[in-house]
Order: structure tokens, then C-alpha cells, then sequence
């Protein structure tokens, strides 16, 4: 993952043509952001997310930061606008005034919405970064095949270890304290955005992995058939909703709601996809006897019964409003990143200092 970490620098870095660019009337906005005037889409959703992380008000809790925060939404809701940003370009804030400035305010980023809303930290050791927030994080820039891989194959090991570290208490022989534990962790998770359907997906895939493993032939076809449908009916959903948004887009409806089921049907395809090889990881780990890769498994299978079957005891769809998403879904993503930031500041801070 540190093979993104450059690009983010490069991107927080303010562009000379920021202040001295005279092709447009005024350049706030741009200058909010730290990008020159002529920067593309891409540039401008990367410096909106990572400066609106870094000035978040639970962050930094000044009144300087509440209002760079602000200044930093209204900079985004206008520039991620093509409309606005031409308005913008001619004839500066004082053309937004007025109904102009209203109308950004539905206008909504589907890639970013879904950056906040499936790329939680509260997951990040449980199922990493998700490829599609990876590809949202890079933009409509490239990056090499092999760097991709590589970004991939580190996410499996680092959650195979996350995984056997979870399990260790199980495979030690305090079964009851373990599950009291997963329980209590489901009980948080599952109350974050979208955590129900993606504890009780990691729940799934963990049981039914694990049942391949340790089951009987009967056990383990009839999981790897479950598997199966499960990846399929996704890919299937997924595919129904992009011919059901260019059906919307036709008719000039509201494509986000669609846009959502069909991105959490992708991410179902590859929470699933790298579970699968992160509890593979866990039960062929030579390292260790074959009776701890088999309670390994137990772990696993008995892991997954417990979050496959955790509920949210609050409303789910009210939380899932696709005219809500936008206002709530960055806020509830940037406050699960607070503290973790935090903590990896004062190390940066330590050893430089």
C-alpha cells in the first residue's frame, strides 16, 4: 500500500499555476485544494478527499479548521461540477449566487460516495482496501498490472495475520472468551455504515471457506456451491444494475441509488474473492502442526457463524437514503480514520522529532 502513499504526497502538493494561472477570473476554489486551474476531474476528487481529511473539525477541533472544512466542501461542490466550474471559471464566486449554488447540492460524486461509504477504517483489518476505493485513490491515471498484484498480494498476507491474531485465543484453548470477543467486536462493526452487509458477507465467506476445509466431501461441495452462487449472484446483480443505470440515464432519472446496489455488489465479489485466500492462507500455514490448521478452521467456521448472523439493532435504510449519503456518508468514514491518523502523526512526529 505505501506504492499510493507517493502519489498522495504529489497530490497535496499546491500547483504554481494555482495563483499565477490568468485564464480564469478567480482561483479560491482551486487554491482551497492546492490544484491549478486546469487540473482534471481526478486531481480535484483526490485533493478534496485528502484535504478533507486532514482539516475535519474532529480532527482539529480550532475554528480555523471548521471553517477550512466548509470552505473545502463548498470548493468541491462547485469544481466537481461541470457546469459550476465553467461559471466558476468566467465569472467567479459571484456567479454561483443565488439558485446556481443550490443546485451543486445535489450533485454527487458516485465514486467518492462510495470511497466513504464501503472503504471504512472500522473494516480495514478485517478486509482491507477495497480494490474499486484503490482504483478511485489512483483516479483515471494508471497503474502497472504488477503493482497492482503486488498492492493485492499484501492486503492477503497482512489480513492473514490479522486473522490468525484474532483466532489465537480460540486455537489456545479459551473458546468462550473468543467468542465473547467476536461477538462484542460484530456488536461495534455492525452499526458502522453498510456493516451489516459486510460483516454478514466476511461471516459467509469465512464459514463456507472453512467448511471446505475441515467439513465432510458433502459439507465441502455443498459450501463450495454456496460460495459459488454467492460470487455469481453478485456479478449478476452488479451487471443488471449498470443496464438499469444507462436505462436511468436515459430517461433522465436519479442513477446514484442503482449506482450504490450495483458498486455493493462488486465489493461483494471482492470481499469474498480475498477472504478466500486470506482464510486459505490461515489453514495451510506449514509453519505450524496440521491439528492447529484444523482448529484454525474450526476458529474460522465458528468466527463466521457468529458475524454471518450479527444484526444491526438500528435502521438500516434510513442510513442508506441516497439523498442522505452524500452530507452523512464522508463525515461517518473520516471520523473512523480520526484516531488512526492520529496515532500515525505522533510516530511521524516522534522519530522525526
Amino acid at each position: 500500500e505505501d506504492i499510493l502513499k507517493t502519489k498522495e504526497a504529489e497530490d497535496t502538493k499546491p500547483s504554481a499555476s494555482a495563483v499565477t494561472a490568468t485564464t480564469v477570473k478567480e482561483t479560491a476554489y482551486y487554491d482551497v485544494l492546492g490544484v491549478a486551474p486546469d487540473a482534471d476531474p481526478s486531481k480535484i476528487k483526490k485533493a478534496y478527499y485528502i484535504n478533507a481529511r486532514k482539516w475535519h473539525p474532529d480532527r482539529n477541533d480550532s475554528e480555523e479548521a471548521k471553517a477550512k472544512f466548509q470552505q473545502i466542501g463548498e470548493a468541491y461542490q462547485v469544481l466537481s461540477d461541470p457546469q459550476l466550474r465553467a461559471i466558476y471559471d468566467k465569472e467567479g464566486e459571484e456567479g454561483l449566487s443565488g439558485d446556481k449554488t443550490e443546485a451543486a447540492a445535489g450533485q454527487v460524486d458516485p465514486s467518492l460516495v462510495f470511497t466513504f461509504l464501503f472503504g471504512s477504517d472500522a473494516f480495514m483489518d478485517i478486509i482491507g482496501r477495497l480494490q474499486l476505493v484503490t482504483q478511485v485513490m489512483i483516479g483515471e491515471e494508471r497503474i502497472e498490472s504488477s503493482k497492482m498484484k503486488e498492492l493485492e498480494r499484501r492486503r492477503i498476507m497482512r489480513l492473514a495475520l490479522k486473522l490468525r491474531d484474532r483466532i489465537e485465543k480460540y486455537v489456545s484453548g479459551n473458546t468462550d472468551e473468543a467468542k465473547l470477543d467476536w461477538q462484542n467486536q460484530g456488536a461495534t462493526l455492525v452499526e458502522t455504515r453498510y456493516g451489516e452487509e459486510i460483516l454478514n458477507t466476511v461471516g459467509s465467506t469465512y464459514r463456507l471457506v472453512a467448511t471446505q476445509v475441515i467439513g465432510s466431501w458433502g459439507e465441502g461441495m455443498e459450501a463450495q456451491m454456496s460460495e459459488h452462487m454467492m460470487k455469481q449472484g453478485a456479478a449478476m446483480k452488479a451487471f443488471e444494475g449498470t443496464q438499469n443505470m444507462q436505462q436511468a440515464q436515459t430517461m433522465g432519472e436519479d442513477q446514484l441509488p442503482t449506482y450504490i446496489e450495483t458498486m455493493w455488489n462488486v465489493t461483494v465479489i471482492d470481499i469474498s474473492s480475498t477472504l478466500r485466500e486470506v482464510v486459505m492462507k490461515c489453514c495451510s500455514d506449514k509453519s505450524v502442526e496440521k491439528s492447529v490448521r484444523l482448529i484454525r478452521a474450526k476458529a474460522i467456521q465458528d468466527l463466521g457463524v457468529i458475524w454471518e448472523g450479527t444484526k444491526s439493532k438500528t435502521a438500516q435504510k434510513d442510513r442508506r437514503s441516497a439523498r442522505g449519503l452524500y452530507q452523512s456518508a464522508a463525515q461517518a468514514a473520516m471520523e473512523e480514520t480520526l484516531n488512526k491518523m492520529k496515532a500515525e502523526e505522533a510516530k511521524v512526529s516522534a522519530e522525526s522529532g
